[in-house]
């Protein structure tokens, strides 16, 4: 009896690893994606000086390779001056456990665009 439990227990606990470790390995690769196009996104904004019609076109394009990422984009502005803050978000659920979550990546322009 305790053979078969033993094994019952071993049986389970593998399996429940090699279902759980893949859907944990989303994390990783989810938050790879959102950190990427955030990134991309502020050096594009960076090297156009703003949300010129250029950029916006090149972060439509950028936006089409991760269609699952929601991205908002936020302007403060300091007298004549703005600054660029982008921020990604992604949803990530985990079925095995019901985990449902949420990566977000936020960068912010380096300096003041005029």
């Amino acid at each position: 009896m305790g053979k078969g439990v033993e094994i019952f227990g071993g049986l389970f606990v593998f399996t429940f690893c090699v279902l759980l470790i893949p859907q944990m390995l989303s994390f990783a690769i989810g938050y790879k994606a959102v950190n990427e196009l955030t990134s991309t996104m502020v050096e594009v904004i960076e090297v156009h000086e703003g949300l010129t019609e250029q950029a916006r076109q090149q972060i439509e394009q950028l936006k089409t390779r991760y269609p699952e990422v929601t991205v908002e984009t936020q302007r403060t502005t300091l007298d004549q001056r703005a600054v660029y803050q982008v921020t990604g978000r992604l949803h990530v659920r985990i079925d095995l456990i019901g985990l449902d979550t949420e990566l977000k990546a936020s960068k912010t322009t380096k300096r003041v665009i005029y």
